[in-house]
């Protein structure tokens, strides 16, 4: 391929990914122009998801703590 070829092609490539850049700014707003990640953060997925199972265990026995206790002093 020639240099004209290429810088055709170079031209041709950032319009296209600036059209879809502007179409996903329409829909998405400002942060629509950054690309979208490719990939997840799997260890930051896990992690929060971990803490969020162990939080509503937590809750959850709290919850049913308070119920016993509440059920207990109405027996009383």
């Amino acid at each position: 391929m020639d240099d004209e070829t290429l810088n055709r092609l170079a031209v041709e490539a950032l319009l296209e990914e600036a059209k879809l850049g502007a179409k996903r700014a329409e829909i998405m707003g400002p942060s629509g122009w950054i690309k979208p990640k490719e990939s997840i953060n799997k260890r930051f997925l896990h992690s929060t998801l971990r803490n969020v199972v162990l939080s509503n265990k937590y809750q959850l026995k709290r919850r049913s703590e308070k119920q016993l206790h509440r059920s207990e002093s109405t027996l009383k």
